[in-house]
């Protein structure tokens, strides 16, 4: 056999063990957040991610859990990034540098307190209910009796019989639900009363530190660029809420 063929022999033999070569594996956890997360690794935030994990490179694997679940997941290593963090949802773990959006959270209000309404000293000491482990009374300066549940549709049902005064969550969340009222809906939407940085949040081992830092790189040219602005606002257009 003569040299060239030899070196093409193992030309080929590269070639073939980079092919072959499996990628590296994230096991990314989310809730499921319209226009922004889905179980097919679809929306805002995976493609922020993307720009710094991009396949074939890196392989996604995306689980869709409720939010209180993805934090536990987190915290017990049994993954490798959360989606749609605020400082201090992570006992322990680590956040991106800097924030992915400023998330801004609307309320859906009795109609009596609708035509009152004067900003979040509304809801001072008033019954308030949110999705468990939102936590948005660490967002509002004023006493509330805030409790948090699984069902956002229950929420808006107790809302609909006058059996609370609030629910803080998301307008198209909020409208999808409404449709699964045993009654027509009797509640008013305000938007935006409340606004939060939210953050990536990412294991705390040392291949978490590593993604992080790759992150944090990448996500400084995605700011940089303008390219966040651009990719947020293609998904507030796509969700109707801005023209």
């Amino acid at each position: 056999m003569g040299l060239k063929s030899v070196l093409l022999g193992c030309v080929l033999w590269v070639l073939g063990f980079t092919v072959a070569a499996s990628p590296v594996e994230i096991r990314v956890v989310t809730a499921a957040w319209m226009g922004y997360a889905n179980a097919q690794g679809e929306g805002y935030y995976f493609e922020i991610l993307r720009q710094a994990f991009p396949s074939p490179e890196w392989q996604l694997k995306v689980t869709v859990v409720p939010f209180a679940r993805s934090i536990q997941l987190l915290q017990h290593d049994k993954a490798d990034i959360v989606l749609g963090v605020y400082q201090g949802d992570l006992r322990k773990g680590l956040y991106s540098a800097a924030a992915v959006e400023m998330d801004t959270v609307d309320v859906a209000l009795t109609p009596a307190m609708a035509r009152d309404w004067q900003g979040l000293e509304s809801l001072h000491l008033r019954k308030v209910q949110a999705y468990i482990a939102y936590g948005f009374d660490r967002l509002i300066p004023y006493p509330m009796y805030y409790e948090e549940s699984s069902s956002l549709r229950d929420m808006l049902q107790r809302l609909n019989d006058g059996r609370i005064d609030a629910v803080l969550d998301y307008r198209p969340g909020m409208e999808n639900a409404a449709r699964l009222l045993e009654s027509e809906p009797n509640f008013v939407i305000v938007d935006d009363v409340v606004s939060a940085a939210v953050y990536f949040g990412f294991v705390g081992t040392r291949f978490g530190e590593s993604l992080k830092l790759r992150f944090d790189e990448a996500h400084k040219e995605v700011l940089a660029s303008g390219l966040q602005q651009r990719l947020f606002e293609a998904t507030q257009r796509k969700l109707g809420l801005i023209p």
